[in-house]
């Protein structure tokens, strides 16, 4: 016995036996040498395809929780805005709701959505509350 390796007896098709013989005798190397290889090599490629299910698993749930992440950020966009429009167009000019006030108002929020829109445009990057320098006249 070879220290090291164990003894597999393994039973060939006549053809295969016959193909493996002639690959053998053209490289001048011993058959179990190149069946060692063939063996390696098919469970190396098992094992890789493997780990590749794992990461398209893995990619798929990053998938879900940015498409969750990215209907919460709607909702919560939409209520800030929502939110915003009602104080900039009624709260903020309080006691007295004139004409010039609803108009400043209105001034105000077209004035934040025309920077939202702006930062936007820019790409998604560039939304981050800590990176906001602009502010609504």
């Amino acid at each position: 016995m070879i220290r090291g390796k164990t003894r597999h007896q393994l039973f060939l098709p006549l053809e295969t036996s016959k193909r493996l013989a002639a690959i053998a005798k053209s490289q001048k190397r011993a058959r179990s040498d190149l069946l060692v290889e063939m063996v390696d090599a098919w469970l190396n490629k098992r094992a890789a395809t493997d780990e590749a299910a794992i990461d398209a698993k893995r990619i798929e749930r990053l998938q879900r929780s940015i498409d969750e992440t990215r209907r919460e950020t709607f909702i919560v966009s939409y209520a800030l805005f929502s939110f915003l429009k009602h104080y900039l167009t009624r709260s903020a000019m309080w006691p007295v709701m004139t004409e010039d006030a609803k108009a400043a108002g209105q001034k105000g929020y077209q004035a934040f959505l025309d920077g939202v829109a702006r930062r936007m445009g820019k790409g998604p990057e560039t939304i981050v509350p800590s990176q906001t320098k602009e502010t609504v006249s």
